[in-house]
């Protein structure tokens, strides 16, 4: 049987030798076993699609076809965005820098945009092109006292990164655009995690659509502003379709689409070796007992966030929900050799653990800020924001299934 996770446990696998824990489960479509699956699509509307070795079910090895279900770049969003619902719920405190927008300038609200939405995190372009009051000023968040962190990070200094943003530490940052280039801060992702479709056949989708009006098509329409038209003279130029302004049939069609599959497998790793590369020093020395703290707290987020996001389930995107066939677990891969000891983590266990954690990060002697560093957009910012949003707006929208 499997036991509950706890600091010690925790603690003992990052300060030691152990390299990793895990997850493997299987998944099927929440319709049933041998349900129909859409998978993301790529340049080209291609799903990803490649041969995988595995055992068969007579011991030997074979070559199955497998599709992406859920890429590595999509789980790590969906685990930053479960650790998100916990901090607006009130739930958990994390450090986090975050934009907030004038909501009255644009066509569609935005609100605010945290280092748990933004792709690049701590080093991503929207924070660089943002600012925050300091000493009665207004200053470029990489010039202010938190931004010209990044400048000053590496793996040796990590603790000016964890006392702010540990979740870019987390999954991953690369600060390419900042002021040192190719050679700014870097930071491996140390979590990993997918979704595949194991066996895996594609299938055909259809599309129609039956206009209730049955308008027909070859009338001749001249397009206005703001959705505003006129039926034209047969005669007039620069005319559309009734289709193009939204009315009329669209016969049957069908292509390529969806796939059925023996199971998908969700897999998730946290490596213990890329969180003892981070170093943690205190006034420029280090300890193994600060260095041991930071990498404790990483490790806590990353399997909160993982507990967090099986709770929330795998609704993927749309026609695309599937159900776990086991509740989450983890294995931890100590010693080679032996057989994995196997935990079980709840969300609530998750974030207990990860308060447990902050405790002993403060305890030793590490700063951690759990109060937003705010920001707001440059006016340079906000006029791209606006003048891409009407544009998007003046746009046709494109029809879909």
């Amino acid at each position: 049987m499997p036991s509950s996770l706890n600091l010690k446990t925790l603690h003992d696998a990052v300060s030691n030798t152990a390299c990793a824990f895990r997850s493997r489960t299987r998944l099927h479509p929440a319709d049933g076993p041998g349900g129909k699956i859409f998978p993301p699509t790529h340049l080209g509307g291609e799903y990803a699609i490649e041969q995988r070795r595995r055992t068969g079910t007579d011991g030997k090895p074979e070559e199955v076809t497998c599709v992406l279900v859920d890429s590595v770049q999509s789980s790590a969003n969906r685990l930053e965005e479960a650790l998100k619902l916990q901090v607006d719920s009130g739930k958990l405190s994390l450090p986090l820098v975050r934009v907030d927008f004038d909501d009255d300038k644009l066509t569609d609200p935005i609100g605010s945009l945290s280092t748990l939405d933004v792709p690049h995190r701590l080093a991503d372009a929207i924070l660089r092109d943002s600012l925050i009051d300091e000493d009665g000023k207004a200053v470029p968040f990489r010039k202010s006292s938190w931004g010209s962190r990044l400048d000053v990070a590496s793996l040796a200094n990590a603790t000016p990164l964890l006392e702010i943003s540990p979740t870019s530490l987390l999954f991953g940052l690369w600060d390419s655009t900042g002021p040192k280039g190719g050679l700014g801060a870097k930071f491996q992702r140390a979590i990993v995690s997918e979704i595949v479709a194991i066996g895996a056949a594609v299938g055909v989708r259809t599309s129609s659509r039956i206009d209730p009006l049955q308008i027909r098509s070859g009338i001749p329409i001249k397009k206005g502003n703001d959705s505003e038209y006129e039926v034209a003279a047969k005669e007039s130029k620069g005319t559309v379709q009734a289709s193009e302004i939204n009315h009329g049939n669209i016969p049957p069609t069908i292509d390529a689409g969806g796939i059925t599959c023996d199971y998908c497998e969700h897999s998730l790793t946290l490596s213990l070796p890329a969180l003892r590369r981070l170093r943690f020093p205190i006034d420029g020395q280090w300890s193994p007992e600060a260095d041991n703290a930071g990498r404790t707290l990483l490790a806590s987020i990353g399997l909160m966030a993982s507990a967090l996001a099986c709770e929330a389930g795998f609704d993927l995107r749309s026609r695309c929900l599937l159900w776990p066939e086991v509740p989450f677990e983890l294995e931890l891969l100590d010693r080679p050799g032996e057989t994995p000891e196997r935990f079980t983590l709840t969300g609530d266990q998750g974030i207990a653990l990860y308060n447990e954690a902050v405790e002993q990060l403060r305890g030793v002697g590490l700063p951690y800020h759990t109060e937003p560093v705010t920001l707001r957009p440059k006016d340079s910012l906000m006029k791209l924001l606006v003048a891409s949003q009407e544009k998007a707006a003046a746009e046709s929208p494109t029809e879909g299934d």
